[in-house]
């Protein structure tokens, strides 16, 4: 597994490279989320241990979200998206500052990720190149540097990947019964009654303070060493069946262990290559560890109010984030999706005549969005004014215009609320559309 890394260490990183230049040179649908400002006082998203997060880095993050999203985000879900994006931001600049002092990128492999990139995105040349970037705001500079960001990440996730060995002990999995007490001097007392022939699996139903397993004679059934903590995990693994262990310490008091089976670890489904399921799984729980460690120690710092309003709401802070919003709105009055951020969150704490009127300034500000009129007219659904959420759902309808991809985002949209009605007429809008496109086809 380790050599394949290392083998086709420039394939993946020119794979990474297309994904990422695929995402942000070919920006996805949305229904506007990369409109609007969305920083703070200058500008400013997000800092991570005193250090802003880049604004450019950050789209490009929520372009790859809107991407998996299937290339479509509907005004209510956008908060959402916005709120994942800022988190794997502050995951990516983590990352980003740990790769910095681990490891080193040259000149001459961001040179051949880029001639890559533009070999399978068939861009003939670099002045092409740039001018797809100059279309979503880059130059040549910032987009070669953030190609090396994302190669130094990568390089940094596969270092991780290859500290990490498989020893004898990782390939089996062990059952175990073991007596927890938080009194040492208990501990001692029950080792002497073990020692004289005591039944194990009835002293730790009289004296285990594991409630998890007291009540079964101490089963733990079967684990894997990574699964405890290592001074138990050590001595565990180290007993030959039927043996039981000294006192042992861990962060959960002292513990008596006795090793019952020993098995070759077993994997959901077929898994065939034991070793390389293994490998898998202990890197994948080594970053988890590292990553979360590294998580732990930051200071993070969230300064757009757009953004800290996300962060509140999606952690029930309904008020803070009532409030977030609403300087979000000071700064950035021309944003309608703002007010659908703030109308959701006051629908969330059961404030519809506020929400409604949110709903309603969004129309204001653009009433040329189609999913806009759904959004406030389920909300007067939701408060018993059936008739005015007929006339939104019918001026959804006239919006969408001649724009049949927008008349089928409508059906599909009426179709999930059940809507069977009004997602029959958005077939027939769709008809009449492709009977008009067959006449200028002629």
């Amino acid at each position: 597994m380790l050599t394949w890394f290392r083998k086709n260490m420039k394939g993946i990183m020119i794979a990474v490279a297309v994904i990422f230049i695929a995402s942000i040179v070919y920006l996805p649908i949305s229904s506007g989320g990369f409109q609007g400002k969305q920083g703070g006082a200058n500008n400013q998203l997000a800092k991570v241990n005193g250090q802003e997060i880049s604004p450019i880095r950050y789209r490009e993050l929520m372009s790859r979200l809107v991407r998996n999203f299937g290339g479509i985000v509907s005004p209510q879900d956008l908060a959402f998206v916005e709120n994942l994006t800022l988190g794997q931001s502050i995951d990516f600049t983590l990352m980003l500052n740990e790769a910095k002092r681990k490891v080193k990128v040259s000149g001459g492999e961001i040179d051949a990720a880029i001639d890559s990139i533009m070999r399978q995105q068939k861009i003939p040349s670099k002045r092409i190149l740039e001018e797809n970037l100059k279309r979503v705001g880059l130059n040549y500079g910032q987009f070669r540097e953030l190609i090396k960001e994302d190669i130094l990440v990568q390089k940094l996730a596969m270092k991780l990947r290859e500290e990490v060995k498989v020893t004898p002990d990782d390939l089996r999995e062990i059952r175990c019964r073991h007596i927890l007490v938080t009194n040492e001097v208990i501990a001692q007392i029950v080792m002497e009654q073990i020692k004289k022939g005591g039944d194990f699996a009835a002293l730790a139903k009289k004296y285990s303070q594991d409630p998890g397993t007291a009540n079964r004679g101490g089963d733990l059934g079967f684990f894997d060493y990574n699964t405890m903590v290592a001074p138990f995990a050590k001595a565990a693994f180290a007993l030959k069946i039927g043996q039981v262990s000294e006192i042992v310490k861990s962060p959960f008091g002292y513990h008596i262990i006795k090793l019952e089976d020993s098995r070759i670890r077993k994997f959901p489904g077929n898994v065939k290559d034991i070793q390389k399921a293994v490998l898998q799984d202990k890197q994948e729980k080594a970053f988890r560890n590292w990553y979360g460690e590294v998580r732990s120690k930051a200071k993070v710092e969230i300064i757009s109010h757009e953004l800290l309003g996300n962060d509140f709401r999606f952690k029930g802070k309904l008020v803070e984030a009532a409030e977030e919003y609403k300087k979000a709105i000071v700064d950035n009055p021309g944003n309608p999706f703002l007010h659908v951020f703030l109308g959701d969150t006051y629908m969330a704490g059961k404030q519809a005549a506020l929400a409604i009127s949110e709903y309603e300034m969004s129309l204001k500000i653009d009433g040329s969005n189609p999913e806009l009129y759904i959004i406030l007219g389920k909300a007067y659904e939701a408060t018993g004014r059936a008739d005015l959420a007929d006339e939104q759902y019918k001026r959804a309808s006239l919006e969408a215009g001649d724009n049949k991809f927008m008349h089928q985002r409508l059906q599909a949209v009426f179709s999930a609320m059940k809507k069977g009605r009004y997602a029959a007429n958005e077939v027939q809008e769709i008809k009449r559309i492709e009977g008009k496109e067959k006449l200028f086809q002629q």
